[in-house]
């Protein structure tokens, strides 16, 4: 039984703290506060207990890599942030920035630690030292990080079962914890940023530029990904 029911922790702790983070939601959006900031608090909360308790008792997990995780952000942000501003800057001036800002920097940052600390390296550290096979591994915690979103549809779920994939063989390949919250949180940032600036984007210029800014952001992610993933020993050093 043991074997298997830590698969349910983090089911567990986003049941726990989705009824005060959907209060405060709430209470936010009467505000004007974005809901993702709103939702940001209860990702927050999951951190801290989790690292407060769970991780706390891992002893065969290192110290999370503060340090590694904001300077590897910043490298991946650098071509996003070119591309981004070369190719729509001219959309932004006229946007009101701060509900963007809040979520890309505090909100992301939480969200992205919540969902890979639970779903990426707790499930799949425990589910190895229980002897689960590797494509149980790398497709079960997938499959429960997409259900907690809640998805509206069929291919929304497909959708993050495959990003899961991706960020779960990243954290079974390379055990690098600061690589996938970085690329999650960058991720989310692109995606956001896309979403959020595509009227005016497609008013300024065109829905065909914002499309290509997003694609090429998105590629430049993966490159950094890889390279970071090929020389980890290298860029280790600097970290």
């Amino acid at each position: 039984m043991r074997k298997v029911l830590f698969l349910v922790y983090p089911v567990w702790l986003y049941v726990v703290f989705s009824l005060p983070a959907l209060l405060l939601s709430s209470i936010l959006y009467t505000k004007g506060v974005d809901l993702i900031t709103g939702n940001s608090f209860g990702a927050m909360g999951m951190v801290l207990l989790h690292m407060r308790r769970k991780r706390k008792k891992m002893t065969e997990l290192p110290a999370m890599p503060w340090k590694r995780i904001f300077l590897v952000t910043g490298v991946m942000m650098i071509p996003a942030a070119s591309l981004t501003a070369f190719l729509t800057g001219k959309a932004f001036p006229a946007m009101h920035l701060t509900p963007w800002l809040i979520n890309c920097t505090w909100s992301f940052f939480w969200i992205s630690c919540c969902e890979e600390l639970l779903f990426r390296e707790f499930l799949i550290t425990r589910m190895k030292k229980a002897g689960h096979p590797g494509w149980l591994i790398l497709i079960l915690p997938a499959l429960l990080f997409s259900l907690c979103h809640r998805p509206e549809s069929v291919s929304l779920l497909m959708q993050r079962v495959v990003m899961g994939i991706g960020l779960g063989y990243l954290y079974y390949r390379f055990g690098d914890i600061s690589l996938c919250i970085s690329a999650h949180w960058v991720y989310n940032i692109i995606l956001f940023t896309f979403q959020y600036f595509l009227p005016r984007v497609t008013t300024v210029y065109s829905a065909s530029r914002a499309a290509l800014n997003l694609l090429l952001c998105m590629l430049s992610l993966l490159g950094i990904v890889v390279a970071y993933s090929i020389n980890k020993s290298k860029f280790a050093r600097y970290t």
